[in-house]
């Protein structure tokens, strides 16, 4: 009997769909303009009645992004992935946490990440696009969606030295964009470097949650220690003022750790290129900022000395 019911319900719902399916895609002589509308409004429908199908109410942030999968949760805050209700194309979101909505330094974090990448338009950074509100207040910083990582790389393949050059060529073209806007990043790591359709040459440099304006100390943004230990110069792990070096500081590592993975017999057949990124990144992550290259464009030009074709 049950089985019946369902057959008898699927068979409902097969025939309701062909005739929507019929009424929307046979235009007979309806303007263009209000067929799309048409479309559009069955989506939006669609769009509001899922919380029925799924058993509870989606999120939507200001009526025009649905929030589909929570994807990173850290100390303060929560990123989600998020589609736009009548564009389709998928973002990130970025929001403090329930429990830090009345975090006055939490909250002023994101919105300082929000003006220093709204600052920044370059194509190895990820793209601030806007910052909205949820419902209960909380800020919602709308990003370009990117959904795989340099860390995915370094754990699932190894690269040959070409991949590796294009790389950090991409993060010191990111890095010179950002010290040119007066920031620094400060917090560059695997996980915050962003690339999308397997094109290494378009990393993007993502994440300005503790970005800062050159010159400035944490501690003036009322924290006591921000950065990764693993990626931070001596003079972040110190408490003291940054500038671009201490970013080039964090490539150098990066770079090194990429040479770590290389592919083995490309190394072997490159090993006099390999060398001298060794040495590249030796230059960039010295202890000390005044024995680092002077800023991104320098070790850029240092990069371009290897000889290799890389691009700009």
């Amino acid at each position: 009997m049950a089985d019946h019911l369902e057959d008898t319900h699927f068979e409902e719902v097969a025939r309701n769909f062909t005739a929507l399916w019929h009424a929307l895609t046979v235009a007979g002589d309806r303007d263009p303009e209000k067929h799309r509308s048409l479309i559009n409004q069955v989506r939006d429908a669609l769009d509001r009645g899922e919380h029925r199908l799924a058993g509870h109410d989606p999120t939507i942030i200001a009526n025009t992004f649905v929030l589909e999968a929570l994807v990173h949760e850290g100390a303060t805050t929560r990123t989600y992935r998020a589609r736009h209700r009548d564009l389709l194309s998928l973002h990130a979101v970025k929001t403090l946490r329930p429990d830090q909505a009345d975090d006055p330094v939490a909250r002023k974090l994101l919105l300082n990440e929000a003006r220093i990448g709204g600052a920044i338009r370059h194509p190895n950074v990820v793209a601030t696009e806007t910052l909205l509100r949820f419902a209960d207040g909380r800020p919602a910083l709308v990003l370009e969606w990117i959904d795989r990582s340099l860390e995915d790389i370094v754990r699932e393949t190894s690269l040959g030295v070409g991949d590796i050059m294009h790389v950090i060529a991409a993060i010191l073209r990111g890095l010179e964009a950002i010290h040119a806007t007066g920031y620094v990043h400060g917090d560059l790591s695997l996980s915050n470097i962003r690339y999308m359709d397997n094109d290494l040459s378009r990393l993007k440099i993502g994440d300005f949650g503790i970005a800062l304006e050159t010159g400035r100390r944490h501690r003036d943004l009322d924290i006591a220690f921000a950065g990764r230990p693993r990626f931070a110069p001596p003079e972040q792990l110190a408490g003291q003022a940054l500038d671009g070096r201490s970013d080039l500081h964090a490539a150098g590592l990066i770079l090194s750790m990429l040479l770590d993975h290389c592919h083995v017999d490309h190394c072997r057949e490159t090993g006099a290129t390999v060398k001298r990124l060794r040495q590249l990144a030796t230059e960039l992550a010295r202890p000390e900022p005044q024995e680092r290259p002077e800023n991104a464009k320098a070790a850029l030009h240092l990069l371009d000395g290897l000889g290799k074709d890389i691009p700009r």
